[in-house]
């Protein structure tokens, strides 16, 4: 697959009605002002100019409730990135927003924009979760989000979240089995993340939450990521993204720069300690050997190897990666 080139545009909290337990933007991206159109041609060239050239990236809006914001100041985003493509300088338009602001009414202004992907911050399919992380939304706000989105055909990622109040381990898995049942694109899961001045941050103070461990964190997305990918959906992302000076406002919980590579080394482990035999694509070399060759060891006592093909080998026959996977998690 072709990789995809993004522009990231944050309009922090923009169009939140509420604020999420978990949720500081501020703390998480650096970022206090929302863009006007100079500070969005600016960031756009900055990543232009990053690229390789003849790219045309997509656009995305981040850390905000894209529909939840006015009429206008919506337009007004989506306007400035809609030339950027009559342009030819960009590809599509992606943002992320909460399930209640996903209308019939809103899907009717989005139809005059070259939307490629909407993310739909589900986070949890449980109410009790969705209401201690002070979320917008509840589960029918979900389902007839996913609803409109599915009616009108348009392309939809799910993100979900591990470890918020009121979750525990089998509410987790089975928030990743019930995503397998969408017709969602892709899926992005996170562990939650204690970030400086968010109301977790005095939660977790007062001795009223406990964030999960890195290591709880890390087995529980695996599985989450082995039942999500069996069924044919990608797992585009693992773990919170933060740059720089942001990695300083995580006061508490599983954060780590390398939790996809830690996530995907678990795989490979579950993977090796089901099928001791197996011939493996070379692809996946990388995360046999283990972040910081974590899985050295357990790799060098079994019969594993590699080859150039895309397909598995186990007892002299082939299996694709989500076949592989449907006998791990079974």
């Amino acid at each position: 697959m072709s990789r995809e080139y993004i522009i990231p545009i944050f309009i922090p909290h923009a169009g939140c009605k509420k604020i999420c337990v978990f949720c500081n933007e501020y703390s998480a991206t650096g970022i206090r002002e929302k863009p006007d159109i100079k500070n969005l041609d600016e960031t756009f060239e900055k990543y232009i100019s990053y690229f390789p050239e003849k790219v045309n990236p997509y656009i995305a809006f981040y850390g905000a409730t894209f529909t939840g914001m006015e009429t206008e100041k919506m337009k007004y985003y989506l306007n400035w990135a809609e030339k950027k493509i009559n342009q030819k300088k960009a590809f599509g338009i992606r943002f992320s927003t909460s399930p209640e602001e996903i209308t019939e009414e809103k899907i009717n202004i989005l139809k005059n924009y070259t939307i490629n992907f909407i993310e739909i911050g589900i986070q949890s399919f449980f109410d009790d979760i969705l209401n201690a992380a002070n979320r917008p939304h509840n589960l029918n706000d979900v389902w007839n989000a996913i609803d409109l989105l599915e009616k009108h055909n348009m392309d939809y990622g799910v993100h979900l979240m591990t470890g918020l109040p009121e979750s525990s381990y089998n509410k987790d898995i089975t928030s990743a089995i019930i995503t397998t049942m969408l017709k969602a694109k892709s899926v992005r899961i996170h562990p939650t993340v204690v970030l400086k001045n968010s109301t977790l941050e005095k939660m977790y103070k007062n001795g009223e939450y406990i964030p999960e461990t890195l290591d709880i964190a890390i087995d529980k997305v695996a599985k989450m990521t082995e039942i999500i990918e069996a069924s044919g959906k990608k797992v585009i992302r693992l773990g919170i993204c933060l740059y720089g000076k942001e990695r300083e406002n995580v006061v508490a919980g599983p954060y780590h720069d390398s939790f996809g590579d830690l996530v995907r080394t678990k795989i490979a482990e579950d993977i090796m300690k089901n099928f001791p035999d197996l011939v493996v694509p070379i692809k996946f070399k990388s995360n046999f050997i283990g972040f910081k060759k974590k899985n050295l060891k357990l790799l060098e006592n079994s019969n594993i190897s590699f080859h150039n093909e895309e397909y598995f080998i186990y007892q002299n026959k082939k299996y694709s990666y989500i076949e592989i996977l449907n006998r791990v998690i079974k």
